[in-house]
């Protein structure tokens, strides 16, 4: 049985933050892996190749944090992930140019960063060290566009 995409809605905000920040880095994963599959350009499937990585990286981080306070993360479910792939093909099949792809990339990580702000704007009572890494996820997704937007 598939799960449902969603957030856990607990009313304790660092569940809350918690979940947003796993759903946010799986999002960016399944996406560039679905877009890596039509980008040729070297210099940028690096870029994605290592984004790919740091956000893996962050679900593990995160993952984690929810272990120590006995909660499991919400993976987002199938038809989320082939809705997404379906996208990323129909947007090839007219064509994938470096630019194109590059678009992609900035939209869907300026749309987390919207998510995100969201998320710590409305969580007002989580501790300092949880709100300086959604900060740090910020600056990191700051520098993503900053490092993309040559490729538009």
């Amino acid at each position: 049985m598939e799960q449902k995409e969603r957030l856990h809605t607990s009313a304790n905000p660092v569940e809350t933050v918690l979940s947003g920040l796993y759903k946010n880095a799986c999002v960016g994963a399944d996406a560039i892996s679905a877009l890596l599959c039509e980008v040729d350009n070297g210099k940028l499937r690096r870029e994605l190749f290592e984004q790919r990585a740091w956000y893996r990286s962050q679900m593990q981080r995160i993952r984690a944090q929810m272990a120590e306070i006995w909660l499991e993360p919400l993976e987002r479910g199938e038809t989320a992930r082939k809705w997404s792939r379906f996208m990323i093909r129909a947007k090839a099949r007219v064509g994938m140019t470096v630019q194109a792809a590059a678009k992609l990339m900035v939209e869907g990580t300026q749309m987390g960063m919207v998510q995100l702000h969201q998320l710590l704007n409305r969580a007002e009572n989580i501790p300092d060290d949880l709100r300086a890494q959604v900060q740090d996820i910020l600056t990191h997704e700051q520098g993503l566009l900053d490092r993309l937007c040559p490729y538009l």
